[in-house]
């Protein structure tokens, strides 16, 4: 979805260090030139604050990489000190966070010619050796998931549902006895979403194809592992670094497997006398794009980075929201009554889940809402890059190249900023109370987007499939829960897992795992 382009987590430390020759060899000499690269260079002053330096004579790329992991204190101490605007340093660049809605409804108002939402992304992973530059030249991903992907999620609702049913036999344990049984919510999770995305996006022929979602799974890994370390690489020593990486080399295996079978796709509907009897994305995109855009190769590039955008930051938000359920087992029968009572009820077809069902959980919806907010993916969010200079209504004036941002984390944990009472407690009620003013029933759904909740991007560049994704959210936990009884495993400390910050990204601890048992006389 749009709004994970500009905002993709990095890789963890864990992954990154289960791999000892790679440490060895390619990211340690890429530590070093970089550290050597940003003491020789100096940028350019801008006259605001700069959070995070702990002495005045502490060198900034020290400060960069002490950010990588406390990232989260430094976003709070900046927009507790100055608020309005300052700058973060991270490692590859210095960003400029907006904090003030005035100033954020100013950029938000730009066109993209005066600002892009994209670049970040590319930026991040370097796009120029990772392939993901073809966002920055096209948009018609995003058209297709404005115009063919939320139009039709009425009818889109009963093909997940189908799907859902074939992925929890793949990939949830037998657990028909009495006994629990352990699960690693952040492995099997992104499995069973891969699984539904694949199902929407490429169709039922080749959905359940392992080779398509092992290439989209080892896509995911290698993207975030060469993009991470080549961010730490001068631009001018990347062609020579780049080549180098194991995971650069089957990062473009990745994309040439993905293009036979996207290839394979695409030659077997040229030859139905009626495509449109596909519905799915890739057949949108092949309507929606111009002779350039569907070439192979970039319908396959499209295909793996919408594919990517839409398993990594779903499945996270799926664990915490189940990690935060859980946590509060006495909520689970009230919501489990909720999900009942929509299958039940009139907008269900015979027992069966539809979109219209799925817009009856209220209480859900409210829980998801509220679990996001404390627990979002990004801790920034509204990533832009200037591709001239702006001068802002304050006098303030950002140069060409500029990169801004919004505290997202800090101001979903502001009192004045946040409504419903505390910021700090956990109200899973928060939304669903606010909700009953007539004026707000829309404004505070889960999917929607506003400045105080930026979860899904703000603006005309919110991510453009978030409806689709808070759907697929509700339908998955749903089954979930009316098919399984869940809670954390005995003796784990705390039974919540803490969240741990990589960069601008949260995680929960990977380390954590939750046990299920079938419920006894269900029929789901």
């Amino acid at each position: 979805m749009n709004y994970t382009l500009s905002n993709l987590p990095v890789i963890t430390a864990p992954t990154l260090a289960s791999d000892h020759h790679l440490l060895s060899y390619v990211i340690i000499p890429a530590i070093c030139i970089y550290l050597i690269y940003a003491l020789r260079t100096n940028r350019t002053k801008l006259g605001l604050p700069i959070v995070g330096h702990r002495t005045f004579w502490e060198p900034k790329w020290l400060v960069r990489l002490r950010f990588i992991r406390g990232s989260r204190s430094m976003i709070k101490e900046g927009y507790e000190k100055y608020r309005d605007l300052f700058v973060l340093r991270r490692v590859g660049a210095d960003v400029v966070v907006v904090g003030d809605n005035k100033l954020l409804n100013e950029i938000r108002a730009l066109t993209n010619d005066a600002v892009r939402s994209v670049k970040p992304f590319i930026d991040d992973f370097a796009g120029d050796w990772t392939e993901g530059n073809i966002f920055e030249t096209s948009d018609v991903q995003t058209r297709v998931l404005q115009t063919k992907l939320t139009p039709n999620l009425s009818t889109l609702v009963p093909v997940i549902r189908d799907e859902l049913q074939y992925a929890l036999q793949k990939e949830i344990p037998p657990c028909d006895g009495e006994e629990w049984v352990e699960l690693d919510l952040t492995t099997v999770f992104p499995r069973i979403i891969s699984r539904l995305v694949a199902r929407v996006w490429i169709g039922p022929d080749r959905c359940r194809d392992e080779d398509w979602l092992s290439t989209t799974a080892q896509y995911t890994q290698n993207l975030f592992i060469t993009g991470t370390i080549l961010r730490f690489v001068p631009k001018f020593l990347r062609p020579v670094i780049a080549p180098m990486l194991p995971t650069y080399r089957q990062l473009h295996r990745n994309v040439k497997d993905a293009a036979r079978i996207v290839g394979e796709l695409v030659a077997e509907r040229e030859r139905v006398d009626a495509p449109t009897a596909h519905q799915d994305v890739l057949q949108w995109l092949l309507e929606a794009a111009n002779a350039k855009e569907r070439k192979i190769e970039n319908l396959a590039q499209l295909t793996l980075i919408l594919s990517l955008t839409a398993i990594h930051t779903t499945a996270l938000t799926m664990a915490q929201a189940l990690y935060d359920l859980c946590a509060r087992p006495e909520l689970i029968p009230e919501i489990r009554s909720e999900i009942a009572n929509a299958l039940q009820g009139p907008q269900s077809q015979g027992s069966s889940w539809t979109k219209a069902a799925l817009d009856e959980l209220h209480l859900f919806d409210s829980l998801l809402k509220e679990s996001q907010r404390q627990s979002p993916v990004f801790l920034m969010t509204f990533n832009r890059i200037l591709p001239k200079a702006l001068t802002l209504s304050n006098g303030v004036h950002l140069p060409a190249g500029t990169r801004i941002a919004v505290p997202q984390n800090a101001i979903i944990n502001d009192p004045v900023r946040i409504p419903g009472g505390n910021p700090a407690t956990f109200d899973p009620y928060r939304y669903v109370k606010l909700r009953k003013d007539l004026k707000n029933t829309q404004r505070y759904t889960f999917a929607m987007s506003d400045a105080e909740h930026m979860a899904f991007g703000y603006g005309k560049y919110a991510c453009p499939g978030r409806a689709f994704v808070a759907n697929e959210i509700k339908l998955v936990l749903s089954q979930l829960l009316l098919m399984y009884d869940w809670k954390f495993p005995l003796g784990q400390c705390p039974q919540r897992p803490k969240n741990f910050t990589v960069d601008g990204d949260m995680y929960p601890d990977m380390k954590a795992r939750m046990l299920l048992r079938r419920r006894k006389g269900v029929d789901v």
